[in-house]
C-alpha cells in the first residue's frame, strides 16, 4: 500500500463504518501536587489509572479523529458505552468528513444491543422501510451475507475503552508529569509521553492486541505520542493520542471521558418504528 493510502486508512475505515451506519443504518516531571496528595511517579500513576478504569463497565465518551495526512478528514461522535456483560452502546455521529467532503454518516444515531444494530437514518428510512425511522440489522447475520467485517463497527467503539488505552500507555519509557489542569471543570493531573506501537500493543491481551493493532497497521504508525489527564479518582478524563510514521504525524484521536460507572441502559427503539433490513443489506452495500 502506498504511503498516501496508508495514511488515510484509519479515517477511511472509521468513515466507512459511518457509511455502514447510514446504509444499515520515564519518571519525574513538573507541577505541584494537589494539597495533601502524594506525588506519584508518572509511570505508577498511569498503572493506577489503567487498573481503576479496568473496573469501570460503563462510561460516556466524546470522540474526535482527525487524519493529518488528509486535511479536512475528521470524525466526531459521542455516546454512552457499556462494556460488560456484553457490549452495548448508544451513539450519535456528529460529523463525518473525508478530505473535506461530508459523508452520509453525519447525524446518524446508532444503537447496539443484544447483537442487533439499529440506525436512525431518516433519508434512507423513507426509501427502504416505508417511512419507519429506524433500520435494524443483525450484525452477525449481515456479516455472513456480505462477507464484511461488521465487527469494525463495534471495534470503533471498543477502541476508546479507557482501560485498554491507558494500559497501552504504561509501556512508555519517558512518561512525565506535566502539571495540574482542569478538564471540563474537573481537577486533573496531566501526563505526557511517547511509546512505540509495538510496545503499546504488547501490553494488551491477544484479542485486544489484534483488534486495536489493525488501526495502527493500516495507518503505518510506528510510534505514539500521548497526553492524558487523570482525575483524583485515578480515572482519565481526557486522552489525546497522535500516531506517527517516519517522524511525521498520521492521525490524532481525542477522547473526553465522563460518567464512569453510571448506569447505562440501552433499549431498542419501539418495534413499530423499526424496519428490518438484514436480508437486504448485501444489496444495499453493493449498490444494487
Amino acid at each position: 500500500m502506498g504511503r498516501r493510502m496508508a495514511r488515510r486508512a484509519p479515517v477511511a475505515a472509521a468513515a466507512s463504518a459511518a457509511v455502514v451506519f447510514s446504509l444499515t443504518g520515564c519518571l519525574g516531571g513538573s507541577g505541584d501536587a494537589p494539597s495533601g496528595t502524594a506525588v506519584l511517579p508518572a509511570d505508577v500513576a498511569l498503572v493506577k489509572a489503567s487498573q481503576q478504569t479496568g473496573r469501570a463497565d460503563t462510561f460516556e465518551a466524546e470522540l474526535t479523529i482527525t487524519d493529518t495526512g488528509e486535511p479536512g478528514s475528521v470524525i466526531r461522535g459521542s455516546g454512552d458505552v457499556r462494556l460488560r456483560p456484553d457490549l452495548a452502546f448508544s451513539v450519535t455521529l456528529g460529523e463525518v468528513r473525508l478530505s473535506g467532503q461530508s459523508l452520509p454518516g453525519a447525524g446518524v444515531q446508532a444503537i447496539l444491543t443484544d447483537g442487533t444494530l439499529y440506525a436512525k437514518v431518516p433519508r434512507l428510512a423513507q426509501m427502504i422501510t416505508g417511512g419507519k425511522p429506524w433500520l435494524r440489522v443483525n450484525v452477525d447475520a449481515a456479516g455472513r451475507v456480505v462477507g464484511f467485517g461488521f465487527d469494525e463497527l463495534t471495534d470503533a467503539v471498543r477502541r476508546i475503552n479507557p482501560a485498554e488505552q491507558t494500559k497501552m500507555l504504561t509501556a512508555s519509557k519517558d512518561v512525565r508529569r506535566v502539571g495540574e489542569e482542569e478538564v471540563e471543570g474537573v481537577k486533573t493531573v496531566h501526563y505526557a509521553g511517547t511509546v512505540t506501537v509495538q510496545d503499546a500493543l504488547d501490553r494488551l491481551d491477544p484479542v485486544a492486541r489484534e483488534r486495536i493493532g489493525r488501526w495502527y497497521t493500516a495507518s503505518g504508525s510506528d510510534r505514539l505520542s500521548f497526553d492524558v489527564w487523570v482525575d483524583a479518582a485515578d480515572l482519565p478524563r481526557k486522552l489525546v493520542v497522535k500516531g506517527t510514521a517516519d517522524g511525521r504525524d498520521t492521525s490524532t484521536m481525542t477522547v473526553l471521558y465522563r460518567d464512569y460507572g453510571d448506569a447505562v441502559t440501552v433499549n431498542p427503539p419501539p418495534a413499530d418504528q423499526v424496519g428490518d433490513v438484514t436480508d437486504r443489506i448485501g444489496q444495499f452495500l453493493r449498490g444494487r
